[in-house]
This record gives C-alpha cells, sequence and structure tokens, in this order.
C-alpha cells in the first residue's frame, strides 16, 4: 500500500474523523493536529487490505519537551476521502519500542 494513497486527501482537507479519534484524544490528550501529522509523517505498521485500513505509526509533541507515539487507523475504501477510524497511544505491553512492531 503506498501511503501517499492516504497523504493526499489528508493534506487536502479530505479526511473524516471518527469519533472514537474524538474518545481517545480527550482521554489521552491529544488532538486532531496531532493525528494529521502523524498520517503525513508517520510509515505504515501494519495492512489490513481486506477492510481496506492501515496502521500508522509516529511521534508527535503534546509540547516542547512531550513527544508521544499515535497509533492511526485509516480507512480508504472511497477514493474521495480518507476516515480516521481510531487513534491511541500504544500499549507498552503490546508493542515493541519504538511502537512500529507488536511484541511476538
Amino acid at each position: 500500500m503506498d501511503i501517499e494513497r492516504i497523504r493526499a486527501p489528508v493534506r487536502g482537507g479530505a479526511y473524516l474523523v471518527k469519533r472514537d479519534v474524538i474518545l481517545h484524544a480527550i482521554k489521552e490528550g491529544f488532538n486532531r493536529d496531532d493525528v494529521v501529522a502523524v498520517i503525513l509523517s508517520g510509515r505504515i505498521s501494519e495492512e489490513y487490505p481486506e477492510r481496506e485500513r492501515v496502521l500508522i505509526c509516529g511521534p508527535t509533541s503534546l509540547s516542547s519537551i512531550t513527544v508521544i507515539y499515535l497509533h492511526v487507523v485509516c480507512e480508504y475504501s472511497d477514493p474521495n476521502y480518507v476516515q480516521v477510524v481510531t487513534a491511541y497511544t500504544p500499549d507498552e505491553l503490546s508493542w515493541e519500542w519504538p511502537p512500529f512492531r507488536r511484541r511476538r
């Protein structure tokens, strides 16, 4: 999957942020700009072709001294826009550090 297929619509503002993203953002302290930054600068960690989704992982700055990694799941089934399905801080017990790969 070419990540530009997701980045191009997001750069153009053609994306929809689903409710789950907002709930995690409130609970975990990040915002929409952080999610967009990860989409535009992160890398694909996992692909789910049967659902036309990818998991993108990357760092984002919450402040001048606080950097966190986010996982952002994007769906690309619609040719006109991207759906940001969920975003969250990865569980340290389930993911290696940095959290690009699941622990085995």
